[in-house]
């Protein structure tokens, strides 16, 4: 192939490879190989040298291989390549590098916008956009919250796993925090946690935030439907945050917190302290001159949080997400209510504050307060001195107790409790009666056992639970007393009562 058709291959497979993005689409519509396509985005198809001169050497040519890995397959922007090829001894500029970024990847379309003017102070524009990150090795969906203000360029950039209007509160106020300031207006992009539009020129507002927003002192405006322009300052970032602050880590971070701290430095480092393309001024500066501009923050507000409800569970804690937080063990099974803060979160039982914790970034976490494990633990001696003297009554508690547990469960040592107290009132060979009579028909509770001892019917726990067994209303103390409930045969207490209750009938008839 002569030099000239050469060179029109070549520029051929140039320009079709920027139309068309992809190494083998490029290939598929000329309908000539992948090698073919490679040499030529490689520089490898370029014309020897004219004989008798020799080429100087580029300083870029040594690392072209480690420039076409990281374009083409990490697809990193010029900018962090010239980062990464510095760190391994490149000493070239930054212009030869983007000229032959541009030959291997193609150029994005240019679209027709026009150029808003926003004075200082004016406006600041909010919005989200999901990406997919790795954290702690799991894929997980994090939702970029950017707050920018036109006017300076100044940008701030939060990380978090909803979208929700607690969570956008939470990153307004560290939003404004870092601005130092709150802008007179606030546009967003047609968010249903600010609001919605109900009119041409008319929106309204989501109550809650209406009411943060008049606390604070802004006005909100929600950008006409098919207008992205009126939000350009937000919407543009977005592509800088995706490719130059979550791409510089591979969009691998520890946790949440890892990823958080990464934006705030990538924000103070790179971000803000670039010289913006448009401005032609580094936003940090341009932010000390809108400071004087922009509305003071609000003193003494309440920190905002979010409240769910919630029950505390058998191991004493209670279920936030993925996450278990301790209360004292005696709230056991008691509604309660968790107020969620940026930070950390209360429990509430009855109204009260009975809890606070960090807020767990990770998942799948038990959180339990040293004070709590104390009281379990304390609870638990109790429970075991329980179990001790209600055992000594005698074997036939032994059986009455495993009875307890499996009908009652965690609950059982109440019931000992109760018991334990009415042999102390009644005496131990009285309630060792009662609960031979309570188990005879599978009745386990401290109200049996006392049942049976006031001589008032207890209800036989069979699959008809309106089924009765009587008890004698007389001489119960006595007879209780009397019986061996260690050696007798709980047939003859049936037969006893059978009789007791037949005379009592005979004697209401002769009545």
């Amino acid at each position: 192939m002569n030099p000239d058709d050469r060179e029109k291959r070549r520029t051929k497979i140039l320009n079709t490879y920027k139309e068309t993005g992809g190494i083998r689409a490029t290939a598929r519509k000329l309908k000539i190989s992948l090698r073919v396509v490679r040499r030529v985005l490689r520089g490898k198809d370029l014309p020897p040298a004219v004989a008798g001169r020799v080429p100087r050497p580029s300083k870029l040519e040594a690392f072209k291989p480690v420039i076409l890995g990281l374009v083409l397959e990490e697809h990193l922007t010029a900018i962090l390549v010239l980062e990464e090829i510095k760190a391994i001894g490149y000493a070239g500029g930054y212009s030869i590098l983007k000229d032959f970024v541009r030959t291997i990847r193609p150029a994005p379309k240019v679209k027709v916008t026009t150029v808003l003017e926003h004075p200082p102070g004016a406006e600041g524009q909010v919005d989200w956009s999901p990406y997919s990150v790795k954290l702690a090795g799991e894929t997980r969906i994090v939702h970029a919250f950017s707050c920018v203000l036109p006017f300076s360029r100044y940008m701030v950039v939060r990380f978090a796993f909803d979208e929700v209007l607690d969570t956008l509160l939470l990153l307004h106020e560290e939003a404004f925090a870092d601005i130092d300031g709150i802008p007179k207006l606030m546009t967003y992009d047609n968010m249903t946690t600010v609001g919605r539009h109900v009119a041409e020129d008319q929106i309204e507002l989501n109550p809650r935030f209406g009411g943060y927003a008049k606390e604070c002192g802004f006005d909100v405006w929600l950008i006409d439907p098919g207008r992205p322009n009126q939000h350009a300052s937000v919407e543009r970032p977005m592509h800088y945050i995706e490719n130059n602050c979550l791409r510089r880590r591979r969009f691998t971070f520890n946790d949440l917190d890892d990823l958080n701290a990464h934006a705030k430095t990538w924000c103070a480092t790179v971000a803000n302290v670039r010289v913006h393309g448009t401005t032609r001024e580094r936003p940090v500066d341009r932010l000390t001159r809108e400071r004087a501009f922009l509305l003071p923050r609000p003193s003494c507000r309440p920190e905002p949080f979010h409240e769910v409800a919630r029950g505390v569970g058998s191991d004493f804690c209670v279920r936030v997400d993925t996450n278990r937080y301790s209360v004292a063990p005696k709230h056991v099974g008691q509604p309660a209510t968790v107020r969620l803060f940026g930070d950390r979160i209360e429990i509430l039982v009855q109204g009260e504050i009975v809890a606070a914790h960090p807020l767990c970034r990770e998942r799948h976490k038990r959180n339990v307060l040293p004070e709590h494990e104390e009281a379990f633990k304390l609870l638990t001696s109790r429970r075991q001195l329980l179990e001790a003297a209600f055992l000594r009554l005698g074997p036939a508690a032994r059986d009455y107790y495993e009875g307890l547990r499996a009908q009652r469960g965690r609950g059982a040592g109440y019931h000992l409790q109760r018991i334990l107290k009415l042999a102390d009132r009644h005496g131990a060979a009285v309630v060792l009666g009662a609960i031979a009579h309570a188990a005879r028909y599978g009745n386990y509770s401290a109200e049996s056992v006392a049942r049976v001892i006031a001589g008032r019917e207890i209800t036989r726990v069979t699959k008809n639970p309106s089924t009765t067994v009587p008890t004698p209303p007389d001489r119960v103390q006595r007879w209780l007393e009397g019986l061996d409930v260690e050696n007798g045969d709980l047939a003859d207490y049936d037969r006893l009562i059978d009789r007791m209750s037949r005379d009592e009938g005979d004697d209401d008839g002769e009545r």
